[in-house]
């Protein structure tokens, strides 16, 4: 699968364009250290779920502040975004005990949620800096120029993302951009669940000119998606099918008022 990540460094992106160049994913700069989020963070955000494709974050790891407090910072700035791709933690640079800070770095966000890491490092940072105590996590490796990347001494020759080049052309991107090639291991097994609206409102549109709900504009925000209506004495809602949570997300922000909860 092809895909871009970016930063404010890659400055207004026109997402529509990226992904009708045949980009599918996409990976955003969220944080870096304990106070700093990207600046693009919204926007890019924003842009690449409006345009459908796979979205995930990275966090730029530093030495200037605790891991556990870098780890609090990331985890803050993505947890109530659509995550498709596994967050990552970006590790490059090495004017501190990297192999330490990242084991906290990962110790702290696994306490705080779910959501499984990935690795990205360059491989000989990685031989001079990294251990086997870090394997367990896919590696998405930086080595330029070379269809397959060389083999480390942490994760051998497995890895799930390839980033091939830092001077990329891409559509709707002006300038160089960072291009890879990702591998299914790189996705999150997304959980399924489903929708549940608020008590509907009666009348046309929802305008309570009388009772009865208007359903052919209810169900009209609920594009291919088989909904059931419930009911008792208080009123009317509705309930989906089982669905990705990533397609949960999008009717909840779809829906607005009316949505109730997002059921497992």
């Amino acid at each position: 699968m092809k895909g871009i990540d970016i930063s404010n460094h890659n400055g207004s992106i026109d997402f529509t364009a990226v992904k009708n160049d045949g980009i599918e994913l996409v990976y955003i700069k969220a944080t870096e250290g304990t106070t700093y989020t990207d600046v693009k963070l919204s926007a890019n955000y924003n842009g690449a779920l409006n345009a459908g494709l796979k979205i995930g974050f990275y966090h730029f790891l530093v030495g200037t502040s605790a891991p556990e407090t870098q780890a609090e910072n990331f985890y803050i700035k993505i947890k109530d975004k659509q995550n498709s791709l596994k967050p990552c933690l970006d590790v490059e640079v090495n004017n501190f005990d990297v192999i330490d800070y990242t084991l906290r770095f990962i110790k702290k966000f696994e306490e705080l949620n779910e959501l499984p890491l990935c690795i990205y490092t360059g491989g000989y940072f990685a031989n001079d800096n990294l251990d086997s105590r870090i394997a367990k996590y896919p590696l998405w490796i930086a080595h330029y120029g070379v269809e397959t990347p060389m083999e480390t001494k942490v994760w051998g020759k497995d890895y799930v993302g390839h980033q091939y080049t830092d001077s990329g052309s891409v559509n709707g991107i002006s300038g160089n951009v960072d291009l890879n090639n990702f591998f299914d291991g790189i996705l999150i097994s997304e959980k399924k669940g489903y929708v549940v609206t608020n008590y509907l409102p009666n009348g046309y549109k929802g305008n309570r000119s009388f009772e009865g709900i208007d359903l052919e504009y209810v169900l009209s925000y609920f594009d291919e998606v088989k909904c059931y209506v419930r009911g008792n004495s208080k009123g009317v809602w509705i309930e989906t099918q089982m669905l990705p949570m990533s397609k949960c997300l999008e009717l909840k922000n779809k829906l607005g008022s009316w949505f109730y909860s997002i059921e497992t």
